[in-house]
């Protein structure tokens, strides 16, 4: 966002350690029931909400602060602690607003959202974050690259 002149910015809305429900260790690799970490932030550009994310951490990232995820990336901040994610399978899609995403997106009660869920891994093969993540259709676009192997 910096490179394309505009101000990123993140409200934590949650922070904390939680038993992994059975879809998400399966996501991360981890037992049912084991520790893991559950971040919701807003992310804004410009001061104007853009996003709600959802992510899930294996337990080792537990001393992650609020501190860091207001000022950086979760990505950045994964890369300042030596993890090189390698690949990530990713799906995108839309559905209706719910909860309070309607609310902190800006966006009419039930209206469209684009989604994004997406399981990263480390150069070992290693799960080290998944996400579920809704954004404003009309302020957020996805762009891929396709390669032929």
């Amino acid at each position: 966002m910096h490179a394309a002149a505009h101000e990123p910015g993140t409200r934590v809305l949650q922070h904390e350690t939680r038993p992994a429900e059975a879809g998400v260790a399966e996501h991360l690799g981890v037992p049912v029931g084991s520790e893991i970490v559950y971040l919701r932030r807003q992310r804004l550009t410009d001061g104007v909400a853009v996003a709600v994310l959802e992510n899930y951490l294996p337990p080792e990232f537990g001393d992650i602060t609020t501190e860091q995820l207001q000022t950086r990336g979760l990505y950045q901040i994964l890369r300042a602690r030596g993890v090189a994610i390698r690949i990530a399978n990713q799906r995108i899609g839309a559905r209706r607003a719910h909860g309070d995403e309607s609310e902190l997106l800006g966006v009419d009660k039930g209206g469209p959202v684009l989604t994004m869920e997406r399981v990263a891994f480390d150069a070992s093969g290693r799960a080290v974050e998944f996400g579920h993540h809704c954004y404003r259709p009309d302020m957020y676009s996805f762009e891929t690259t396709l390669v032929a192997k």
